[in-house]
């Protein structure tokens, strides 16, 4: 499923893009012939991004969120569908074209405690992406490191750069690992749940600062997170994930108060809120079923309150509900489930 944005052509366009991984079999299941069995984390998914824009993709955890930005980011090799960053198809870049698009398309991992080495300085950290896509003097790569830690929000510079990942806290390490993916002056950044793990008090002070990266860089971002009321901040468009796929994908504001797919409808009366905006709680049954053996037809109909005959047996297919708005849902075109 994708929605196509009007204006500047794509930064990244993602097309039908699969990542199965195959599920090894025991001595005794391979020398029977048993057929290879495949995690289906991503199946089928779809979407674009035009400069300056962020893309929220949600959903509960497992869904297929973070695989789909690592194989968009070619950091795992995508089973199927096609990937292209500037009109260019990813699948067939190496050498020095693989390498300047490893500098143009970055990442911000969840995990700000992990995704520094603990024996590196800030200045060698920020550094070290530098050294590799840049070949500038000494002093250069000085002022780019400086530049980058400046525009992360970590000022006096003079006072982080010879410091240890372990002399900072979660909010700074987040900075430092955000300053060393802008510092190669990327045109499109993955962040992985880049808040879920600092404490409330300072998430805005991240997520503006992403939000100021797209306004005045012209960045596109693909926001990777579980919580919504982050969304609402910063995305100006959604994709909710289920099971592999896509189920809706539209502006922020149409998906996170009107959202269509009855997935996304419990997705968001889960959201707490006050006042007008409060919904009441919509039960699930049962479990999110396994991705080696997902149902036929929706992957949601076991767990759907609506679902018919159709839904169990044909995949839905993306319908527009609105301007740039989309739900893959048998309901929307036939009420009569309702």
């Amino acid at each position: 499923m994708s929605a196509p944005a009007p204006g500047p052509a794509p930064v990244i366009a993602v097309e039908a893009l699969r990542k199965w991984f195959p599920v090894r079999r025991g001595l005794i299941a391979t020398l029977a012939g048993a057929v290879e069995r495949h995690v289906r984390a991503v199946d089928g998914v779809g979407f674009s991004l035009v400069p300056g824009e962020v893309l929220g993709l949600a959903g509960e955890s497992g869904c297929g969120k973070s695989t789909t930005g690592m194989t968009v980011l070619r950091l795992l090799s995508p089973s199927a569908g096609e990937i292209r960053f500037a009109g260019e198809d990813t699948a067939g870049l190496s050498g020095a074209r693989l390498k300047a698009f490893r500098r143009r398309a970055q990442i911000v991992f969840q995990n700000p405690y992990e995704a520094l080495n603990p024996r590196f300085t800030v200045a060698d950290a920020v550094g070290e992406p530098v050294a590799i896509h840049f070949d500038d003097s000494p002093a250069g790569r000085r002022e780019r490191i400086v530049r980058a830690l400046e525009r992360a929000g970590l000022s006096p510079v003079a006072t982080y750069l010879e410091r240890f990942p372990h002399q900072l806290s979660g909010g700074q390490l987040q900075r430092v690992a955000i300053a060393r993916a802008i510092a190669v002056e990327p045109s499109f950044l993955v962040a992985d749940e880049p808040v879920s793990m600092l404490d409330i008090s300072i998430r805005a002070g991240i997520l503006n600062l992403l939000r100021r990266f797209a306004e005045e860089q012209a960045m596109a971002i693909l926001y990777v997170s579980h919580d919504l009321s982050t969304m609402r901040h910063i995305c100006r468009r959604v994709a909710v994930m289920y099971l592999g796929r896509i189920v809706e994908i539209g502006p922020a504001r149409a998906v996170l108060d009107s959202p269509r797919h009855p997935y996304a409808q419990a997705l968001m009366a889960a959201v707490p809120a006050m006042g007008p905006r409060r919904r009441a709680r919509i039960a699930l049954p049962g479990a999110v079923p396994n991705p080696i053996d997902p149902p036929r037809g929706c992957h949601f109909h076991p767990r759907c309150r609506h679902a018919g005959t159709l839904c169990r047996e044909v995949a839905p297919q993306p319908v527009a509900v609105g301007e740039g708005h989309q739900a893959a849902c048998h309901l929307i075109e036939n009420p009569r489930f309702n």
